[in-house]
């Protein structure tokens, strides 16, 4: 069994009831991989595979040449609510989808040098 706590940081496979309800955040497919950012009693948090927001004006409102215009990518996480949760599949050892997790990358506990200079931990 795995946990869902084990897959935080990981590309997962989700297949959404009724994906209509992302239509207004860009997100027109009722599967997708997403990278699982975490979980609470709302639902999953994913993080969003991308806005981009086009800047057609300058500061005074005046519409910009289409050479001129400035794209800027914007992070975001979205929920997916437990009801809107078909599936999820997660792929264990594959390259590219499976990160370390940041708990066994993090150091837990105490290090010290003795006074002749060796680490105890």
């Amino acid at each position: 069994m795995i946990k869902l706590d084990e897959l935080i940081g990981d590309i997962i496979f989700v297949s959404f009831s009724n994906h209509e309800r992302f239509k207004d955040i860009g997100i027109n497919e009722s599967t997708g991989h997403f990278l699982f950012r975490g979980y609470d009693q709302l639902g999953l948090w994913l993080e969003h595979p991308g806005i981009v927001i086009i800047h057609a004006e300058d500061d005074s409102g005046t519409p910009l040449p289409v050479d001129k215009h400035s794209r800027e990518n914007i992070a975001a996480n979205f929920v997916v609510t437990w009801d809107n949760v078909n599936t999820i599949m997660h792929y264990p050892d594959r390259e590219g989808f499976d990160f370390p997790s940041e708990f066994k990358k993090m150091k837990l506990g105490f290090s010290f040098e003795n006074e002749d200079g060796k680490q105890n931990k």
